[in-house]
C-alpha cells in the first residue's frame, strides 16, 4: 500500500510508454468485439459492411496526416511498422544504410540485424539534446546508401528532428535512398503532415494517443516499393497478411483525430506543467533538462547527478506518481542506449528520468510530482552526504 493516496488516485506521467485509453475508443472497441466482429475479407454483406468501415476510417486517417488512402498501411503497433520499413524497403542485396545510435530499439536493433545481412551500417552523431546531426548524418550517404533511417520525436529526449530538411538533403545526394522516419512519438503530439515532411516511409502507433495497443500504422509514399515480411491472405496491399484488427483500425482513426484538434491546447498545458517543475526543481542542485528547444511539450526529460533514476523512479511511487526512466522496451539496460548517445556526463547518465504528459494529467497533480520529485532528490542527496 503506498504511503500516499489521494482518492486512490494513480497520477500517471509515463505516456511515452502508453496512455490511457480514452472511454469513446473502449465503446468502439467493444463494438467491434461484440456486434461487428465480422471478418471484413468474408463474403456476406455484413463483412462487407465492415469493410467499408475499414475503408472510411483509412480514409479519415490519412486525411488527418496528409496523405491519400492507398498510402496508409494497418499494422499491429510501431515495432511492426518499423520491422516492415526497414526490413521490407531493402530491395538491393547489398548497400549501405544510414541511422543514428539514437533510433528507438524497435528501430535501431533491426537496422544492426543487417549486418548479419550483409549490409553495411553507418551511424551518424546525435547533438547533446537527442537532435540528429543533419551535416553528419548526410556526409554518410553516398550513391550505395539504400535505406537513411532517423526518428521524429526522440522518444526519450523529446527533441524534435527536422526531418523534412534532412530528407531534402539526403535526396538531393541519392535521390534513390528511401527514407524512413519514426513518428511513433510525433503523431498526436506535435503537427504532422506527410505530404509537407517529405519522408517515403513514416511509423506511426495507436497506444501513444489513447488508443489500444496492438493497433498502428506504416505510411508508404505512392511509388515507394516495399516487399512483404509477412504473408498469407494478402490484405493490407499484401505487405500485411492477417485478419485486420478492425475495431482497432476505427479507432486509431478516431484518435489521430481527436489527437490533432487538441494538439494547440495540449500544448499550451504541457509547457505551463515544465514550468512548474522546472520552479520547483530550481533550488536543487546538480540536475539538467536534457532537451529545452525543438523538443515534444509532452516529453520532459531530466538528469540528475549522482542520482540513479530508478531509485528516484520507485520513491515518487510511495505517493503513486509514476513516471519513467526512458524507453519502455529497452527496460532490461541498466544504461539507456540514448544517454551514451548524447554524451551525457557519466555522472548523470544512470540519474534520468522522463517525464511525459498527457491530457488526462492536472495542474494539481503536476504541482505534486513536482514538490515530491525536489523532496525525494533532497532526500537522496542528503543520505548521500549523510
Amino acid at each position: 500500500m503506498s504511503e500516499y493516496n489521494e482518492k486512490d488516485m494513480i497520477h500517471y506521467f509515463d505516456n511515452c510508454a502508453t496512455t490511457r485509453v480514452d472511454d469513446d475508443i473502449v465503446e468502439v472497441l467493444a463494438q467491434y468485439h461484440t456486434t461487428k466482429y465480422f471478418n471484413p475479407s468474408a463474403r456476406s454483406s455484413f463483412s462487407l459492411g465492415i469493410a467499408n468501415d475499414v475503408a472510411l476510417a483509412r480514409e479519415k486517417a490519412a486525411k488527418s496526416l496528409g496523405a491519400t488512402t492507398t498510402e496508409i498501411i494497418f499494422t499491429s503497433g510501431g515495432t511492426e511498422s518499423n520491422n516492415l520499413a526497414i526490413l521490407g524497403s531493402l530491395r538491393a542485396k547489398r548497400g549501405n544504410v544510414v541511422t543514428t545510435l539514437a533510433e528507438h530499439s524497435s528501430a535501431y536493433n533491426t537496422v544492426t540485424e543487417l549486418t548479419n545481412r550483409g549490409y553495411e551500417v553507418r551511424y551518424a552523431n546525435v547533438l547533446s539534446d537527442g537532435r540528429i546531426d543533419a551535416e553528419d548524418f548526410v556526409s554518410k550517404v553516398d550513391s550505395e546508401t539504400v535505406l537513411a533511417c532517423f526518428m521524429h520525436v526522440n522518444n526519450e529526449t523529446g527533441a524534435i528532428n527536422d526531418i523534412r530538411r534532412i530528407n531534402t538533403l539526403v535526396k538531393a545526394k541519392n535521390h534513390k535512398t528511401v527514407t524512413f522516419s519514426d513518428g511513433v512519438q510525433a503523431v498526436g503530439k506535435i503537427p504532422v503532415n506527410l505530404r509537407y515532411l517529405g519522408v517515403d516511409l513514416y511509423s506511426f502507433s495507436g497506444h501513444k494517443i489513447h488508443c489500444s495497443k496492438g493497433i498502428g500504422g506504416l505510411y508508404v509514399k505512392n511509388g515507394v516499393r516495399l516487399a512483404a515480411t509477412v504473408f498469407g491472405g494478402g490484405q493490407e496491399r499484401g505487405l500485411r497478411s492477417g485478419t485486420e484488427y478492425v475495431g482497432g483500425i476505427v479507432a486509431l482513426s478516431l484518435a489521430i483525430l481527436k489527437s490533432q484538434n487538441l494538439l494547440e491546447s495540449n500544448s499550451r498545458s504541457f509547457e505551463n506543467y515544465k514550468n512548474i517543475i522546472r520552479q520547483s526543481l530550481s533550488k536543487i542542485p546538480d540536475w539538467k533538462e536534457n532537451c529545452a528547444n525543438d523538443v515534444s511539450p509532452a516529453i520532459m526529460s531530466l538528469a540528475f547527478a549522482d542520482i540513479k533514476g530508478e531509485v528516484l523512479l520507485h520513491m515518487l511511487e510511495k505517493y503513486d506518481i509514476i513516471v519513467g526512466t526512458g524507453s519502455a522496451c529497452s527496460s532490461k539496460n541498466k544504461q539507456s542506449r540514448i544517454a551514451k548517445a548524447i554524451g551525457l556526463d557519466s555522472n548523470y547518465a544512470e540519474g534520468v528520468l522522463r517525464i511525459s504528459f498527457s491530457k488526462y494529467n492536472t495542474q494539481t497533480e503536476v504541482e505534486l510530482l513536482a514538490e515530491k520529485l525536489a523532496e525525494c532528490v533532497a532526500q537522496l542527496r542528503k543520505t548521500m552526504l549523510g
